[in-house]
């Protein structure tokens, strides 16, 4: 598919210093938190040029700080059924072909990476993107708390064909340069050579007051707003009901509900405002921790019910970051769709605020260290 933004291959060419990103297209985290870092690698005159899918290929096709957005097979992530129900039988038939074609994959992408004039491959973090750059004879560095051969090996006790294509993708997660893990990290031991990095998260772009402003709350309303958080699959709960069944919240959603509720708001899937804003603005979250919204919520210390989020591997070591960092609470299956979420907001807003210290610059730290790479590079080229 072509580029939906793009420069002349002539300019290109007269750049020494140009970086090709990959990035993962399940939910929005993947991208979100990459956006951080590629957008301060813009800021200092490297072009960026980004290749993703599905939900992250529309983020990317709204960052002005990219050279050029392409979509790209970048691999399938995990098949849902709705907020908390994976599809797996689908997932190993999307994965399966999606590592049937690595090694034309790869070899199509290390051409795409010569005549953009790569000087640098960065991944967060589909392992085409490490294999495709060992093709191209480049270096690639990565980004991410866990790699997709690990997410992917926990589902062979099963299916144990997952066993050989998590296998296959570790082969292409082994051929980076360097992965920069952040905190509430797992699995990166298939990355022979790895670096630590602070929290990586986008800072709010206001304040608390003009972020209020953005939340489509009625005028003079007092009550608490609850950011409800399911990436992208709210609309496989009935909101409306569950708005009217603790209306001691406001409630502010991303999804079409099919009813309204007087304490019921909802904003498009699609909208433009920056989430780390309105994350900033709420009072708490509700929702499944993924990295960008706990990243974000550690970042603004908002209170976090968590609910469940099916089976990712990653899910204990994401609940014990917002327990070590967030007043919290949880909800299971039932209470989560019985709408039954009063007394654990409640709950969650008595505890006291945890003390525990995390550095969050961890975006200007990774763009440091990916500037110096590029940088290296461009000279031995």
């Amino acid at each position: 598919m072509a580029p939906s933004h793009s420069p002349s291959a002539n300019a290109d060419r007269r750049v020494k210093k140009v970086l090709v990103a990959y990035v993962s297209g399940h939910g929005f985290g993947h991208f979100t938190r990459s956006e951080a870092v590629l957008s301060l690698v813009a800021k200092e005159g490297v072009p960026v040029h980004v290749r993703t899918n599905d939900r992250a290929l529309m983020l990317a096709r709204r960052a002005r700080w990219a050279a050029s957005v392409t979509e790209v097979d970048v691999g399938p992530g995990i098949v849902q059924r709705g907020p908390i129900e994976l599809d797996l039988d689908a997932t190993e038939e999307a994965l399966a072909q999606h590592v049937d074609g690595l090694e034309r994959s790869a070899t199509a992408e290390a051409d795409a990476i010569r005549s953009l004039g790569a000087s640098l491959v960065y991944g967060d973090v589909p392992p085409l993107a490490f294999e495709a750059a060992s093709r191209a004879k480049l270096e690639a560095v990565g980004l991410a708390n866990f790699p997709w051969s690990w997410i992917y090996d926990n589902y062979k006790k099963d299916r144990p064909i997952f066993a050989s294509l998590a296998m296959r993708l570790a082969e292409a997660e082994a051929r980076a340069t360097l992965l920069l893990a952040p905190p509430f990290s797992g699995g990166l031991n298939r990355f022979p050579r790895r670096e630590r990095v602070p929290l990586v998260v986008r800072a709010p772009t206001r304040s608390r007051e003009a972020a209020r402003k953005l939340l489509p709350l009625p005028a003079g309303e007092r009550r608490r707003v609850v950011l409800l958080s399911f990436g992208g699959f709210g609309d496989g709960i009935d909101l409306a009901r569950a708005a009217r069944a603790n209306p001691g919240f406001f409630f502010v959603c991303f999804a079409n509900p099919k009813e309204t509720a007087e304490n019921l708001a909802a904003l498009p899937i699609d909208h433009d405002l920056p989430h780390q804003d309105l994350v900033l603005a709420a009072d708490a979250l509700l929702g499944k921790p993924g990295y960008g919204t706990v990243a974000e919520a550690v970042l603004s210390r908002r209170t976090f019910v968590l609910t469940p989020r099916g089976d990712f591997r990653e899910f204990p070591i994401l609940v014990r970051a917002i327990a070590s960092h967030l007043p919290h609470a949880s909800l299971s299956v039932e209470q989560l769709l019985e709408g039954w979420w009063t007394p654990a907001l409640e709950s969650a807003f008595a505890m006291p605020a945890p003390t525990t210290a995390i550095r969050t610059d961890g975006a200007a730290f990774c763009a440091r260290r990916v500037l110096r790479m590029v940088e290296r590079a461009a000279r031995t080229s």
